[in-house]
């Protein structure tokens, strides 16, 4: 069996543990929340700050999930959209639109529209992708420069994705 592995986060940083059994584990945690309330007595709260994190590991800003999208998309730890519908319930182009909706008013590259696509609904490549798009005519605008393409939704595509494509999923998602 694996190790199974924590972390707390604290005011002053991060505390993590890691043990074999369940057991452990708690033992280890009660143990990290003594050093915790140990370590919040000893120093006065005015000295206490967010823990920093190095420029060069902060990701890239995620977009918060949209109201809209509530139990649809999740974002995950690694700041990427997790559509929670089932797969077999999503043609492609709406698996695009999604997450291209999330994204709104950012894009997103056809290598990141790859990844978040092959994540979220099925292995596809690069082809499968920009034909998926062709079928999203006029809803979808295509900027940047040839072979770096940022696929964005258009006003009317923005439009389809909250009056047709969330309503039918938020439908769906009640009856199951």
């Amino acid at each position: 069996m694996g190790k199974f592995h924590v972390t707390i986060r604290t005011k002053f940083g991060e505390i993590s543990v890691e043990g074999d059994s369940s057991k452990e584990i708690l033992e280890l945690v009660k143990d990290a929340l003594t050093l915790q309330t140990e370590v919040d007595a000893l120093i006065p709260k005015e000295r206490i700050t967010p823990p920093m994190i190095p420029t060069a590991l902060v990701p890239p800003s995620v977009p918060l999930p949209k109201k809209e999208l509530g139990g649809i998309i999740e974002v995950t730890a690694d700041g990427r959209a997790h559509i929670t519908v089932s797969p077999e319930e999503l043609a492609g182009r709406e698996v695009i639109g999604l997450l291209l909706y999330w994204k709104y008013p950012e894009g997103l590259s056809t290598q990141e529209l790859k990844e978040l696509v092959s994540l979220n609904w099925k292995a596809v490549g690069q082809p499968r992708i920009t034909s998926i798009i062709a079928e999203l005519k006029g809803l979808v605008l295509k900027e940047g420069p040839r072979g770096k393409y940022t696929y964005k939704l258009s006003g009317t595509g923005k439009s389809w994705v909250e009056t047709k494509l969330l309503p039918k999923l938020k439908t769906e998602k009640q009856k199951s």
